[in-house]
């Protein structure tokens, strides 16, 4: 049996945040697949419950309880097992994305959707899913682009538009519509970390706003679900191998949304259909 332990001895602290805690549980479970030998789970710099998310938040835990049923928290008391020690500062001087490309291969997205239950039932029409951040304090769109793209995909026939604020659904519910969604669209944040609860090989497009330099985050994710990831950056569609030459450029403005590339990839998602 096993025994992961999340340990954070770097300077990079932030199990509680979503996305940084799949960056992790994704590295151990393309490791250790089977979920029947995992026996406890423990966190040694988090105290209490705080590792598991944020603002009363619990969907770590409710992550691990899906995935690895019947798991204790907590150190094992009994000899024997073997331990697994999983810290961001062990992995490449801390550069998960790095890490990602190098489990991309050993990851299996089927044997992830199946542990965790997401259901194979997708919507005869293509579902788009657009995780709204206008609420937000920075990482949002300009009114008037926001307004022209909803204005936009609200025209295209024959797709169920779904413009939704995650922070107003349960985790439930939120893990629910990632399972329905065939393009999952948003502004660089913690809502495309859904990506991780779509079925393999769907559609993710994230949008860079000014002042915000490009991050292999959400690519590397994307990648290893196997679906097919678009950057626009600029107002302008871009691949990602572009950043490796301008690392550390931020997005310096984002006057439109270039949107028949996104009607490019409706329409491919209807032919598969």
């Amino acid at each position: 049996m096993w025994w992961i332990s999340f340990e954070e001895t770097g300077d990079f602290r932030d199990i509680p945040h979503l996305f940084h805690f799949l960056e992790l549980l994704l590295v151990f479970f393309a490791k250790v697949p089977d979920p029947d030998k995992v026996s406890h789970i423990t966190f040694p710099q988090w105290h209490g419950t705080s590792w598991k998310g944020k603002n009363g938040q619990v969907y770590n835990e409710w992550l691990l309880q899906r995935l690895y049923p019947g798991v204790v928290f907590g150190p094992r008391v009994e000899e024997g097992g073997d331990k697994v020690v999983i810290d961001r500062a062990k992995f490449n001087c801390g550069d998960i994305n790095k890490t990602w490309c190098k489990f991309i291969r050993n990851f299996d997205p089927y044997l992830w959707t199946r542990t965790l239950v997401i259901p194979m039932n997708p919507s005869p029409l293509p579902v788009v899913t657009y995780v709204n951040r206008q609420n937000a304090r920075d990482r949002k769109l300009d009114p008037h682009v926001h307004s022209k793209f909803i204005e936009y995909m609200l025209g295209i026939p024959g797709i169920e538009f779904i413009d939704i604020k995650m922070e107003d659904l349960s985790f439930d519910d939120q893990f629910a519509l990632a399972n329905k969604t065939d393009l999952l669209i948003g502004v660089h944040g913690n809502g495309l970390s859904h990506a991780a609860f779509m079925r393999p090989h769907r559609n993710v497009v994230e949008i860079f706003t000014p002042g915000w330099p490009f991050h292999w985050d959400y690519y590397t994710l994307s990648k290893m679900m196997g679906h097919e990831y678009m950057c626009i950056f600029n107002s302008s569609v871009c691949i990602p191998q572009m950043f490796v030459k301008n690392k550390g450029f931020p997005c310096t403005q984002l006057a439109h949304i270039p949107m028949g590339c996104i009607s490019a990839i409706i329409d491919q998602i209807k032919e598969e259909k």
